[in-house]
């Protein structure tokens, strides 16, 4: 089954046929909230993302098992956070030097780190590199002296490079792997052989694409057409905000 971590993954769900420009400004509502280190907050973005997650469709048993690599990295964090931030030791572990200080502030740590993983994972797996490309085009249309369109460009190949790169590193490493190269315990010579041969294909990669779009005659100074936002989507976005100001008034 293909990754979906920062992967587009075709579906026919609601979230799929939504707007981009909706996606893209509900995305940043969302990264605003948690911006506060507030557990309300933590609480409602938890349940949206559930809830989105599930409105979505994608196959939930394949999106955690993607995340199982950052869930390693934010385990090691909150330890971290835990053992090095002074306060008051627990008293249920006294011989360990960690305090209450710590595991407060490294839970709430590694619970930003996960929404905010959590949800660009959604926003990438449901919003195509082309809307995504468009959208950002549209916002910027209206400041002079940028270009848009290389802007919204460099951005999305960035997105689907990313996600190019990591499909291409782990072949390398299945076929590092199926040479029994997983036998040699030695770390340098295990990384220069995934290493190098990540490294050529990336190069290769992005000469392929600078030639493909010399070749399409990419222009800057191409009109962007692109249809009225439907009132229908903009729905969803006032319910949001509407959501986040009654949150935010019992917050005060």
């Amino acid at each position: 089954m293909a990754r979906i971590a920062l992967h587009y993954f075709p579906g026919n769900s609601l979230l799929h046929h939504w707007d981009a420009r909706c996606k893209f400004f509900g995305l940043l509502m969302m990264t605003a909230t948690l911006v506060q280190s507030n557990i309300a907050w933590f609480t409602f973005d938890s349940i949206l993302l559930i809830g989105l997650l599930f409105l979505s469709k994608l196959p939930l048993r394949q999106f955690l098992r993607d995340f199982w690599i950052w869930a390693i990295f934010l385990f090691a964090l909150f330890f971290f956070q835990a053992f090095f931030t002074p306060g008051l030791r627990v008293s249920f572990f006294p011989w360990l030097p960690i305090s209450l200080e710590g595991i407060y502030l490294g839970g709430l740590t590694c619970w930003r780190l996960a929404l905010i993983l959590g949800y660009a994972v959604l926003f990438t797996a449901v919003t195509r590199p082309r809307e995504l490309r468009d959208t950002l085009a549209w916002l910027l249309k209206p400041l002079p002296f940028l270009p848009e369109r290389r802007i919204g460009l460099m951005v999305s190949l960035t997105l689907r490079f990313f996600s190019i790169i990591l499909d291409e590193a782990e072949e390398v490493r299945l076929a590092h792997k199926a040479r029994l190269g997983d036998q040699n315990k030695n770390p340098f010579r295990k990384a220069k052989f995934l290493a190098l041969p990540l490294l050529r294909r990336s190069l290769s990669r992005a000469e392929e694409v600078t030639l493909a779009l010399a070749a399409k005659g990419f222009r800057d100074d191409l009109p962007i057409h692109l249809s009225k936002l439907p009132f229908s989507h903009l729905v969803p976005l006032f319910i949001l905000l509407g959501s986040l100001m009654i949150i935010g008034w019992y917050q005060l």
